[in-house]
């Protein structure tokens, strides 16, 4: 299901939402004796900016994600065997 953004109207408040294409939120989740929002508080949807990327771009972002992995592991084990190595027991 996608996600959807909404802000109440009345105390400002945006809730990120799952529901199907169909549904539609209206009311103000946040109505209750401690809340400024009335019982007609409405709600707006917040338009958002979908990134749609090519199957070569995510091939490449994928395996540049894993690669960054890879070196920043190989750097903490490097950092640890120095570490270990000049290890001594305190006295």
């Amino acid at each position: 299901m996608p996600k959807y953004i909404y802000q109440c109207l009345e105390c400002g408040h945006a809730y990120e939402i799952r529901h199907s294409f169909e549904e539609n939120i209206d009311t103000c989740l946040q109505i209750n004796e401690d809340s400024e929002c009335s019982i007609a508080a409405k709600l707006e949807r917040i338009p958002q900016h979908i990134n749609y990327l090519t199957k070569q771009e995510k091939k490449m972002q994928v395996g540049q994600v894993v690669n960054d992995h890879i070196e920043s592991t190989k750097q903490e084990i490097k950092e640890y065997k120095e570490e270990m190595i000049n290890w001594s027991p305190k006295k």
